[in-house]
């Protein structure tokens, strides 16, 4: 039976102690964009997790009806486009609607109001990928990146049974792999400084963080 509205299983939003909010899908992206925020020296900014896609339209409607909502002045959502962009976007403008939020279009991304909100479908609002996909473009701009692509090759071609699944997803955890503590998740990655966060393919995250932040 699928999870109803008031199934305690769905994540909650918690106590409102900033003026803006941002919302990102998962545990993972809580944890990336927090080494973000931090790699950004940005304050003032309150980070998180509304669980899956799924889960956005009743984590909404649970946070405007939390005591201190009247103070939030800014809300940004994040969340991957996997296949699509278009869809992915549409999904979050469904259950903003369903919260009586302001819902911006996919092309502006923001939304004035009270409170304002913007938009980030990852990478770049256009292609139908998601993080993973951004830092493993980085990774591959680097002389490991090469080392990389070589083991998930031969791989490919040494397992018989089941071909290697050459995703963005494997080769982050690849990567991952080459480094002092290879357990950790790609969130905790950003945390420890495993990524270039300034480097150019994340300009656009960076930017719309900053914006929100000084929003």
């Amino acid at each position: 039976m699928p999870p109803t509205e008031t199934d305690n299983s769905r994540l909650r939003p918690t106590r409102i102690h900033s003026s803006i909010q941002l919302l990102v899908e998962g545990k993972d992206a809580l944890n990336w964009f927090q080494g973000l925020a931090r790699h950004l020296s940005l304050e003032g900014l309150q980070i998180q997790n509304y669980g899956g896609v799924d889960d956005l339209r009743v984590f909404l409607k649970a946070l405007v009806k939390m005591p201190d909502f009247s103070t939030v002045t800014s809300i940004g959502i994040v969340r991957d486009a996997e296949d699509s962009a278009d869809g992915a976007c549409a999904s979050v403008k469904g259950a903003l609607e369903q919260a009586g939020l302001p819902v911006p279009s996919c092309a502006d991304a923001r939304r004035d109001g009270h409170p304002s909100v913007s938009l980030l479908i990852l990478p770049d609002g256009r292609s139908p990928r998601m993080l993973e996909s951004v830092l493993s473009d980085i990774v591959r701009s680097t002389p490991v990146g090469a080392c990389i692509e070589k083991f998930l090759r031969c791989a490919d071609e040494s397992v018989a049974e089941s071909k290697v699944k050459r995703s963005p997803k494997a080769f982050v955890h690849a990567f991952l792999a080459t480094k002092p503590h290879p357990h950790v998740s790609v969130g905790v990655a950003a945390k420890k400084g495993y990524w270039d966060l300034g480097h150019p393919a994340l300009k656009g995250v960076r930017s719309f963080l900053s914006d929100l932040a000084s929003a």
